[in-house]
């Protein structure tokens, strides 16, 4: 036991030195394996160590072309050239009618016409008193003025006062207030009034009104029958020394000699 007990005291008494021993400047050898244990510290890196030690840069990523945008669809605002069917034939812009001969005027004056102041040659303008109607067509509507001509006249104050005056009329066109007209042929004749409160003959037809005053004024004509019976009632009566006369208010009905051809707006 006191062998054991020196062995502990001068252990002991050998852990107390180490202290001074290190203040001295003297160290301690260290053990094997403290050496062994403790690893020298890292040397510093170079810089090729450090170029290769860090770690590789990501590769920059590719660059890819950029997207192209959709290619938009060109309309051209010039259109196709295309054979465009013929286009339908327009209606015409014009009707052509037909009064048929033997139709009847209805004409009037706007003054008196009288066999004391008319003169052969000169115009005459009477005024359409009803429309004249081809179907359910007006060709010329009231209103229209019918132009002619005095063919003859014969003044009782002018050498012819045993047989009265007469006066001729030969229409030649009708023109409508629209414009339109037509070329027509119709004419009359009037006598002076006879006494006893007859009125003077009116004589349709050129034809018949020429042989009319040249019967009345006692000139031969070389009428027929018919035109013979026609002079005999309109000089009927008295007339000597009177004038023929177409009142502004009297209504002269003339009839077409032939047919009439006009062309109209539709």
């Amino acid at each position: 036991m006191n062998i054991r007990l020196c062995c502990i005291v001068t252990i002991v008494a050998s852990l107390a030195l180490l202290p001074i021993v290190g203040c001295g400047g003297q160290q301690a050898p260290q053990s094997p394996v403290e050496v062994a244990d403790q690893a020298p510290p890292p040397a510093a890196p170079t810089e090729s160590q450090e170029s290769a030690a860090a770690p590789a840069a990501p590769p920059a990523p590719e660059s890819k072309p950029a997207a192209k945008p959709p290619a938009k669809s060109v309309h051209s605002n010039i259109p196709e050239e295309r054979t465009a069917p013929a286009p339908a034939p327009a209606p015409p812009a014009t009707v052509t009618l037909t009064i048929p001969s033997g139709t009847a005027l209805a004409l009037g004056f706007e003054g008196e016409v009288t066999s004391e102041t008319a003169v052969a040659g000169d115009p005459v303008v009477a005024t359409l008193k009803e429309a004249i109607l081809v179907g359910d067509r007006v060709a010329f509507p009231a209103g229209s003025q019918v132009h002619g001509t005095f063919t003859d006249v014969k003044s009782a104050s002018k050498g012819f006062k045993d047989t009265g005056g007469a006066l001729s009329i030969q229409f030649t066109s009708i023109v409508a207030p629209d414009g339109h007209k037509g070329t027509i042929a119709a004419g009359f004749t009037k006598v002076a009034e006879g006494s006893a409160a007859k009125k003077g003959g009116i004589i349709g037809g050129s034809a018949v009104g020429g042989a009319l005053l040249g019967k009345a004024l006692g000139k031969s004509t070389g009428g027929g029958a018919a035109i013979g019976a026609a002079i005999g009632t309109a000089v009927a009566g008295t007339t000597k020394g009177r004038e023929a006369k177409i009142k502004a208010d009297d209504v002269i009905e003339v009839a077409l000699e032939q047919d009439a051809r006009i062309t109209m707006r539709r």
